[in-house]
């Protein structure tokens, strides 16, 4: 019986301090600020089809993951995002305008959801501009944000 009350308490002790883990998170101002600064320098770095310069701003683990758009732009690993990279800045660049930024973080990781529109400058001329949405994971590596995850997509009907 005594042993049954102590692991009780144990699992009440355990549940209490992941569900604080986990509850929402005001992130401190230096973390949206820092987070914001990658987003400008994703922003600038894709404008200018600098593929080292995005690529500079992803986690060195071979987990990280890029997801475009359209049908089959999943590309997971350092390899696949680079050749994925080069392949699209051969024929455009990109740039967003970020009207709403949301931000949260727990120091480690955050989360970034990023609402706009994206603008496509074609090479051979013409420039496209849609609705455009993207989030990401990004984790904290030798105090620099860096991508882990980035997703984006075309909201639906626009």
């Amino acid at each position: 019986m005594r042993k049954l009350f102590f692991l009780q308490i144990a699992f009440v002790i355990l549940f209490a301090s992941v569900t604080t883990s986990l509850s929402g998170q005001n992130p401190p101002e230096k973390d949206k600020i820092a987070i914001t600064g990658v987003l400008k320098t994703w922003n600038a770095a894709a404008k200018s089809a600098n593929v080292d310069q995005c690529m500079a701003l992803f986690d060195d683990s071979e987990n990280i993951m890029l997801i475009g758009s359209d049908k089959g732009e999943v590309k997971k690993g350092k390899d696949q995002v680079r050749e994925w990279l080069t392949k699209i800045f051969g024929i455009a660049s990109f740039s967003w305008e970020m009207d709403s930024i949301n931000i949260d973080s727990n120091g480690k990781t955050a989360w970034v959801f990023v609402e706009g529109s994206m603008i496509v400058e074609f090479h051979k001329g013409g420039i496209n501009r849609t609705p455009y949405r993207f989030t990401g994971i990004m984790v904290k590596k030798k105090g620099e944000w860096k991508w882990r995850l980035f997703d984006g997509s075309i909201p639906k009907g626009e």
